[in-house]
């Protein structure tokens, strides 16, 4: 067998290669239970190597990584110890990520109900709640010092 006849050999095991991947990959298909679909991503290597004597072989590997949750996300303004805008109203699912971020322009302790967290805001180091939601119910999120809430959060089943 000649050169020729070897690199023909090993681009047509790569190209098989490549479509039994590809094949793999559409069928594998996506989320029908019509909640929120996720993806996931796939790095693909090929590696082909041969020796001077025979054919080369050729071996695809395909890598899944799952993709980072994406977070329910919320920011507060507060003027004067008062949200701008009013009080904001998240809603999201039991176990979904969320981050909310309470911008202030004066020094205040923020605290979130029901996940018993509570952190200071100040003018340009805003506080900010990064958890999952794993309590199921309404919880306020409130300026401690006043009482004035800032925000609902709702977590559903």
């Amino acid at each position: 067998m000649d050169r020729r006849q070897r690199v023909m050999l090993l681009g047509i095991a790569a190209a098989i290669a490549v479509a039994a991947v590809v094949i793999a990959l559409v069928a594998s298909g996506g989320d029908d239970d019509g909640d929120k679909s996720t993806s996931s991503s796939a790095a693909q290597t090929e590696t082909t190597t041969a020796d001077s004597g025979g054919l080369g072989t050729s071996s695809t590997e395909v890598e899944t990584t799952p993709p980072e949750p994406e977070a329910t996300t919320a920011t507060i303004d507060l003027k004067g110890g008062e949200p701008d805008g009013g009080v904001e109203d998240v809603k999201l699912k039991k176990d979904d990520q969320l981050e909310i971020t309470v911008n202030s322009d004066q020094e205040l302790p923020i605290h979130f109900h029901g996940y018993d967290v509570e952190k200071d805001a100040a003018p340009g180091k805003p506080a900010v709640f990064k958890l999952e939601a794993d309590n199921e119910g309404v919880f306020a999120i409130e300026v401690e010092s006043t009482g004035t809430k800032i925000a609902e959060v709702t977590v559903e089943p």
